[in-house]
Formats: C-alpha cells, structure tokens, sequence
C-alpha cells in the first residue's frame, strides 16, 4: 500500500481503485493460478479505512483481508473499491460476494469482470440481491484505468480468455540491441537496480525458460534473490539436442536445487508443444531469460506476450550478440508491434514494457 496514504485521507473513486491497483501488485508473487487483487475500504465520506490484497494461493482474499480488523460500526455505510469482481463460489475460501452481502456497507465498486464463468456477473448480482449497489468502475469512471486493471491481471486473464500458459521474455542489452560480447561475456551490462527489478519480475511468473547455452555460458542460479520476497520459481531448460542430460549435477541447478523445482526438456519439441507441456504439469506463466536464440525462436513464432527491455547506456558494437536472434522481417508492416507500452528508469538504465499479443483474441500485434 502506498505509505502516504493514512486512515482518514480522503480519496476520489480514482484514487481508491489506483490503491486497490499498487495493493493487488504486493501479491503478485504467491498467488498463481489465482488473479492478484487488492481492496481498499473507504468511509462514507470517502476517507481511507483499510486495504488488503490476495497474499497466497489458498489463502483469504483481499476483500476479506481488508475488512479483517474493522469493527461493524465502521463499515456502516463504507465504499469497497476491489480490482476484480468478487467471488461467488465457494472454492478453496468462501465466496467474497457472500461474505460482503451480510456487511453494512453501501455500495461496491470492482475493476473487472472475472472471465472465469464460475464468476463472471454472479459476484456482482449477489450484492445487487442483498440490496448493494455493485458497479464496474467503468461504468462509473471511464477507461482511463482499464490498462493498469488488465497489467495487474494479465497472466489470470490471459489463462482463462485463451486457455494458453502466459510467455514473457526479458532481455538486457546495450543501446545498440547487444546482449553480451562476440565471446559470449555479458556480466555485467545493465545495473543493480535492473537487477533488482529482474528479481521480482521472476517471482512474479511461475517458472524462468532458459536454453542449454545459457547454462553451460553461465552455470546460473536463476533463483529470486529479493529482500522482500520469498519464493522457491521454478526453472525450465530447453536442451533439445540431449546434451546436458547426463549432466545436470555440473551445475547449480540440478546440485542444488530440488528435483522437482527444475523441468528439464532432453528433446527437441515445437514450442507451442512445449507451451502446452508446461501448461500440463501446472505452469501457467514463463519469463524467457535465455540467450538470443532462445528468445528470437519464440518472438519468430509469435509466442511472446510481453517484453521486458533493460538497455544499459553502453554499446557492444556490431560483433556483440543479439538479443532477437533469428527474428527475422521481410515486410515492415508486418513488422511485431508493442501495445501499451510503459517507461521507466532503474538507475542509468531505461526499461520499457509492453504487449506483443492481444490479450483478448491472442493476435500477435503487427505495425501495420
């Protein structure tokens, strides 16, 4: 939750879904398969009670996390701003809807439809029935916030609208699009604080996909290395010609991590094969910190969901390695295209985000 905002501050119906927003992302990294969704709870005059988000997969709820604490009296007539629509079946914790139709409060305002079946309209006609107006923020605000709802959201919603696992790839290069020196050397291009940032960004996916060369490269660990965060990812080798599959005990990841915290693929398989493999044994989301190789076979194929960009203000020069290895464009209209694209800065690098496939009817985005 953001520290400069304390119980009595007053909040427009902006700035309490932005809040529920920055809340849901602090469960990001433990709630999978689950969506991360932040609650914020305001007075009837629109001052700042409580929040609460999803904190692990299994556990509570936000809504439930954010009332936890309140007494009756203060939720007599409250306003609950929640990211998504809330639950109305009863699955491993009982229905939000449910639980927020026996409260005192006077209206509800949530973010997005669930597109899980099982939900999508029943939360909100629970609360409509026990006499709680219940609103899409939309409806009320506009789209001005649609984006940051469906980024909170993305990998949930991409899961359940297409039935596919969720691909992000990242990559950190110099200026001039290298990711690592003719010989191979790439320690360090980028700085601590991209570092940093590429720590949460893995315990925010269930699994980090490499290829064989990186390995051998690098002997990485490829773990979440995070004051704040605490998780055991997984990690997924692509190693199609064989030959690391008597080796696994020569790198850190088969001598130190557990058996089942490493999926190790010895054959050479389609990718979108492989995707649906992944999917099977429970992954529903990948962050691709392989070579060039690796990332330019998914971004040839049109797999790739999201791209993380880091680009340090250095160059490498023609000889260095590239990070869109193989990607070739014949055509510039047909040319891959980002949507929703965000800019930020980690130090002296630059980072930019966005989508490559659209999220609603899976195309791969073109410039066209």
């Amino acid at each position: 939750m953001d520290e400069k905002v304390s119980p009595g501050d007053f909040l427009t119906n902006a700035g309490a879904m932005s809040l529920a927003i920055a809340e849901a992302r602090r469960g990001a990294a433990h709630v999978s398969p689950n969506p991360p969704v932040g609650c914020v709870i305001l007075d009837a005059g629109g001052r700042f009670l409580a929040a609460g988000h999803h904190e692990k997969h299994g556990t509570a709820h936000a809504e439930v996390n954010a009332v936890r604490g309140l007494p009756m009296e203060a939720l007599r007539g409250a306003q609950v701003f929640v990211t998504l629509e809330p639950c109305a079946h009863e699955g491993k914790t009982p229905s939000c809807a449910r639980m927020l139709a026996k409260l005192p409060v006077a209206r509800v305002v949530y973010g997005l439809r669930d597109p899980n079946p099982l939900v999508s309209g029943q939360g909100a006609g629970i609360l409509r029935e026990a006499g709680i107006p219940c609103d899409l923020y939309s409806s009320l605000e506009g789209d001005h916030l649609r984006n940051e709802l469906e980024d909170v959201a993305e990998i949930f919603l991409w899961n359940f609208r297409q039935g596919k696992i969720f691909v992000a790839l990242k990559t950190a290069s110099s200026l001039d699009g290298r990711i690592a020196l003719a010989d191979g050397r790439s320690k360090w291009i980028t700085g601590p604080e991209s570092r940093r940032r590429v720590h949460e960004l893995r315990a925010d996916h269930d699994a980090v996909l490499v290829g064989s060369g990186t390995v051998i490269a690098d002997d990485p660990a490829l773990d979440v290395r995070h004051p704040l965060i605490r998780k055991k990812n997984k990690v997924v080798v692509l190693d199609g010609s064989g030959r690391l599959a008597s080796r696994h005990e020569e790198f850190q990841l088969g001598r130190l991590r557990a058996a089942e915290e490493v999926v190790w693929i010895h054959e050479k398989l389609p990718l979108p094969e492989l995707l649906d493999h992944l999917w099977s044994l429970g992954l529903r989301s990948v962050l691709i910190e392989g070579g060039g190789r690796v990332g330019g076979a998914f971004l040839r194929e049109s797999l790739v969901n999201r791209l993380h960009l880091f680009q340090a203000p250095v160059l490498l020069g023609s000889t260095g390695l590239s990070w869109s290895e193989g990607l070739a464009v014949g055509d510039m209209a047909q040319r891959p295209s980002l949507q929703q694209v965000q800019r930020r800065t980690f130090g002296r690098d630059s980072y930019l985000t966005g989508l490559l496939r659209n999220p609603w009817n899976g195309a791969a985005f073109r410039d066209m």
